[in-house]
């Protein structure tokens, strides 16, 4: 298996200019640099330092800066992509360092040997074996420059997966796209994302399962339709809310369809029993053994108000208060004092107590990481007592209003301080047009505030509504009654029993 990437390498035309003029008192030109990273002996001699891996590619490997530079000054092309910078990365523990090299070498040759200078150079300083390329843009024949478009890099992982094919090496069948920066720093700092809660929910899914129809019911149970059907080109997997699947294999390599049917299958040969009596632990109040032996005590009926809460007509500050119950797992003493802090012309609604009391569906688990965002919208809604979203939109325009007044005021204390010499004068003009500065970035904090709140409602909304989904969806007694999901996709029904 190996994964390829290539960028740019750019350098202003006012630096080549002053290095070619002085060569000695300036810093290392941006080609020069990369081609010493790429070469670096540390990093390019095997554990044994009986191999060094660096080749050049219609050029010395020695001297390829200086070639190269030759080069595009000849067909004087110095300016804009003065190199290329790629790498072919291969998995852990499967090349030698004398195939990685060889193989770096050959992918050069195929990919730009005809026209360009390449500098291949194979580091052995990780545990992850890998090749660096330098490539002169400039053709070594006609001048001109390489047009490295998605097609290029396109054949260059065709190329690359073609002879780790050839050498028995793993190929990535389905290569993933790089998650969004804000998933991706999520993920690494352990709070709940759309993807890992996915996981989440199918590794737990697959500890109780011999049997895919195992797997779908306790995946349903967690609040996920899965679609695992072979005669389907990608097993899929989405949320009882999400109106789009999310396909399987990009979750990893081990949550492919045919990994779960592995895993399916392990658990049925070698863990029949175990895992039939984890099943029966987990879904046993399910059952109508059950129900009948635990009959509805008062909060139960408590819990259905929330069932029945008609998320469309609650006032805003209710809706956030459900949010903040959800998200944050409030005991119902706690939730009683924040409801009568934030209204205390109102009574508790049964509904805000029951819903702490079911297990969260994956929008609201994942709703968690805007738990600062939704305090400061409750916030504001408990100051300004906001019950419309149309009290939103008149709150906002008012505050446009002071804004553009004071920033009139903070332009008349500016305009005073431009002549005055009486330094009294100029220290008050200076405290009024602060205080204006100090107003004004108040009112655009309230502003912008609330007009997340305006952006945010259709969401919440939309998360309070999964939640009474899935709670409902998982409550025994419903589930005993035959309780119907509707499962939008297909548009058909399924009866979660």
């Amino acid at each position: 298996m190996a994964t390829t990437k290539i960028w740019q390498i750019k350098c202003g035309l006012s630096q080549v200019i002053k290095y070619a003029s002085n060569p000695k008192k300036t810093k290392l030109s941006d080609l020069e640099q990369v081609i010493r990273y790429a070469s670096d002996k540390s990093k390019t001699t095997d554990e044994d330092e009986q191999f060094y891996a660096v080749t050049g590619i219609n050029c010395n490997a020695e001297t390829a800066a200086q070639e190269m530079r030759q080069v595009q000054e000849r067909f004087g092309k110095t300016g804009g992509n003065v190199a290329y910078h790629a790498y072919q990365s291969f998995k852990t523990g499967e090349v030698t360092p004398e195939q990685c090299h060889r193989l770096g070498v050959e992918l050069a040759q195929k990919m730009w040997g005809d026209k360009y200078q390449v500098l291949v150079a194979s580091h052995f300083n990780t545990k992850t074996l890998h090749n660096h390329f330098i490539i002169q843009p400039v053709s070594i024949w006609d001048g001109r420059k390489y047009d490295c478009n998605i097609r290029e890099y396109y054949r260059m992982r065709r190329l690359s997966d073609e002879m780790c094919a050839r050498e028995g090496l793993t190929v990535i069948e389905h290569p993933k796209k790089r998650a969004p920066r804000p998933i991706y720093i999520a993920e690494k700092n352990g709070e709940p994302t759309k993807y890992n809660l996915m996981r989440e929910a199918i590794d737990r899914a697959l500890h109780v399962s011999i049997s895919t129809n195992d797997f779908v019911y306790a995946m349903k149970k967690q609040g996920y339709f899965v679609y695992l059907n072979t005669d389907y080109k990608y097993a899929t997997i989405r949320s009882y809310n999400a109106k789009r699947g999310t396909r399987l294999y990009r979750l990893g390599f081990q949550y492919d369809r045919y990994a779960i049917l592995d895993r399916i299958e392990e658990n049925s040969q070698y863990d029949r029993q175990g895992t039939i009596d984890r099943f029966n632990d987990m879904f046993y109040k399910y059952s109508y053994e059950w129900v009948y032996a635990n009959p509805p005590k008062k909060d139960y009926y408590r819990r259905k108000e929330f069932y029945d809460l008609d998320i469309r007509r609650a006032s805003l500050l209710e809706i956030y208060v459900v949010l903040f119950v959800l998200i944050l797992d409030l005991a119902i003493e706690i939730i009683s004092l924040a409801i009568e802090l934030l209204l205390p012309e109102t009574h508790v609604p049964g509904y805000i107590i029951a819903a702490d009391m079911k297990a969260k569906s994956p929008e609201v688990l994942e709703a968690s990481r805007s738990f600062e965002r939704y305090s400061r919208q409750v916030i504001l809604m408990s100051e300004e007592k906001f019950k419309t979203v149309d009290e939103v939109r008149e709150y906002i325009s008012k505050r446009e209003l002071d804004i553009a007044d004071f920033k009139k005021y903070r332009e008349h204390f500016r305009n005073k301080l431009r002549n005055e010499k009486d330094p009294k004068k100029i220290r008050e003009y200076s405290e009024k047009r602060d205080s204006c500065t100090r107003i004004l970035s108040h009112l655009r904090k309230q502003k912008e505030t609330a007009q997340t709140i305006l952006n945010d409602i259709p969401k919440v909304r939309e998360l309070l509504e999964a939640e009474k989904n899935i709670q409902r969806g998982t409550d025994p007694y419903e589930v005993a009654n035959g309780y119907i999901i509707r499962d939008a996709k297909n548009e058909k029904e399924s009866i979660t029993k």
